[in-house]
């Protein structure tokens, strides 16, 4: 099987492009039959935090609340799965991108990687990636992936404290929503967003 687009990482980011991608399986004909995943160790710095400043969610919710409801709207959404596994390596092979994990090969069409600011250490083969120190945190020794607007490389996106976004929840959630939209740009070939309530999304 190739998945349509695979995401690497589940935080904030990664939660945040996966669910807003699998939304619109049931909206749009040119989004039927797409099939997403999302690989996540289940290190995410989500788990350690509570948050009173985030819109729109329980004033001082636990990190491990937030990634439970997170995890729990993904679950309504059955064009994405969750796995949860530690990616060693990315590969590209034509126009195709395999993503080695533990314990499979996974192959996708489009890769986003989600892997956050602490590190960077998926071997990657046929690949340029470039890391670089991350200018947009407090901590020394954080890293973010070189980017055009988040894409990498042709079907190759990073979003995130990865892109190089600042660590807060809700900006890297909005960079990964973004990404997705850059993703429906590339199906329908015109600037494309995913609105709940409004009848026609693409604009």
């Amino acid at each position: 099987m190739i998945y349509d687009v695979l995401i690497v990482g589940g935080g904030a980011s990664g939660y945040g492009c996966g669910i807003t991608l699998a939304s619109t399986n049931d909206k749009f004909e040119w989004a039927k039959d797409k099939k997403y995943l999302i690989i996540d160790s289940g290190c995410s710095d989500i788990k350690k935090a509570s948050f009173y400043n985030l819109s729109g969610v329980e004033y001082g919710i636990g990190g491990d609340k937030l990634l439970q409801s997170l995890q729990t709207q993904l679950q309504k959404l059955k064009h994405c799965q969750l796995l949860n596994d530690t990616v060693i390596k990315i590969a590209k092979k034509d126009d195709i991108y395999e993503v080695h994990t533990n314990s499979q090969t996974f192959q996708t069409k489009t890769l986003v990687l989600a892997t956050g600011m602490h590190q960077f250490d998926i071997e990657c083969e046929g690949i340029d990636i470039t890391v670089l120190p991350h200018i947009n945190v407090m901590k020394p020794q954080k890293v973010y992936l070189q980017n055009n607007n988040n894409q990498i490389d042709t079907n190759l996106y990073v979003c995130g404290l990865a892109s190089g976004v600042k660590t807060m929840f809700a900006i890297a959630n909005g960079d990964g929503v973004k990404v997705a939209c850059d993703i429906f740009e590339s199906y329908t070939g015109k600037k494309a967003v995913a609105h709940d309530s409004i009848k026609d999304a693409i604009a």
